[in-house]
């Protein structure tokens, strides 16, 4: 595979960053320009998002693609941060390259799917048959509070076309229905590097619940749950406290 990636910052230690379902590198903007002043920090495309070509995946091969990505880079350890799908990679890839992990950091994300998820999963796979603006249509009131999509409506229907236009619909298809699938939580038990959860309060796609799971069979692990927050940790308010709390745990 050809991945699109994005190598910042300077330091002895790395930190790479793995985005979600229908996101990019670029979601990580304001946490890889802040933590690149003392990490080697990678951020990267997963297949058939941003610039990354698409191929049909499995969950492995989204692990493989990282795993092959580091020994590119010929870099060892990092210590990963993911969301969502990507928090998926990142747990897989723990679990299946142990020697080559710092640290983990786990955002939004899940070991098994519950009646809600699932049907979330159906939602959002009703919708992008459909097209990109109706998976868009319904995933963003699960992602952001009312008040921030209240005050940034017309932005964010700004996004939505622009979006559309590059999206790949199969790479999003794809992801849903390995999502609905995954299941690791008996083998959780194995992880023995230090793990850093973080959770919306209000998250309706994977709630708080599914963090907690996480959190009980991960033995060297902390939660950390955001008020008036949803899917998407990384709105204005969260950060500050989001990067000092990984910065703290780093």
């Amino acid at each position: 595979m050809e991945i699109n990636y994005l190598l910042e910052g300077s330091g002895d230690k790395t930190i790479v960053f793995v985005h979600g379902l229908s996101d990019n590198l670029y979601y990580w903007q304001k946490l890889s320009f802040e933590l690149g002043k003392d990490y080697n920090v990678i951020s990267y495309d997963l297949r058939g998002h941003g610039s990354s070509p698409y191929a049909p995946f499995t969950m492995d091969e989204l692990a493989d693609d990282l795993h092959d990505l580091l020994l590119m880079l010929d870099i060892n350890k990092a210590s990963l941060v993911g969301l969502s799908l990507g928090g998926n990679v990142a747990l897989l890839f723990a679990l299946k390259y142990p020697q080559m992990l710092e640290k983990l950091v786990v955002m939004s994300s899940f070991s098994e799917v519950d009646d809600n998820l699932r049907s979330k999963f159906g939602e959002f796979k009703t919708a992008i048959l459909k097209s990109y603006e109706d998976f868009y249509d319904v995933i963003i009131r699960y992602v952001l509070p009312e008040d921030i999509l209240n005050e940034n409506f017309e932005a964010l229907e700004f996004y939505k076309h622009e979006a559309a236009k590059s999206a790949n619909l199969k790479a999003i298809e794809n992801g849903i229905d390995i999502g609905v699938d995954f299941y690791i939580t008996d083998k959780l038990k194995n992880l023995n590097h230090p793990a850093l959860i973080l959770a919306g309060r209000d998250d309706e796609i994977t709630k708080v619940n599914l963090s907690k799971i996480l959190n009980e069979n991960i033995k060297n692990s902390h939660l950390v749950v955001f008020e008036n927050t949803k899917h998407n940790l990384l709105i204005g308010r969260n950060i500050e406290e989001i990067l000092k709390i990984i910065r703290e745990f780093l």
